[in-house]
């Protein structure tokens, strides 16, 4: 009886070279999850306290919550792709085009 049974984790996953591609896949796709939720739980909207959740008009009239919420739409990753050009290969378009 040869099985999974008695062998840890590395002995199973890394000692075989086909499974590399799918731990990469793997972490990966957890790094994006962990990401997206760290951006979607600090959302300007998002509250976890009582004491900011009481008052409803908040989010309606005030300035500070509209700034909040624009420097969240605007976050860093934005600001850097929205001076790139909207070339996949830049190398590639330009050597294309002489």
């Amino acid at each position: 009886m040869s099985g999974a049974a008695g062998k840890t984790f590395s002995q199973i996953w890394l000692s075989n070279k086909e499974t590399y591609p799918l731990l990469v896949a793997m972490g990966f796709g957890i790094s994006v999850l962990a990401a997206r939720l760290y951006h979607a739980g600090t959302a300007p909207e998002v509250t976890f306290s009582k004491s900011s959740r009481k008052d409803g008009a908040r989010y309606i009239t005030d300035r500070s919550v509209k700034k909040e919420g624009k420097d969240f739409q605007q976050h860093a990753f934005r600001k850097y792709v929205q001076d790139l050009k909207p070339e996949l290969m830049p190398g590639l378009n330009e050597s294309m085009t002489k």
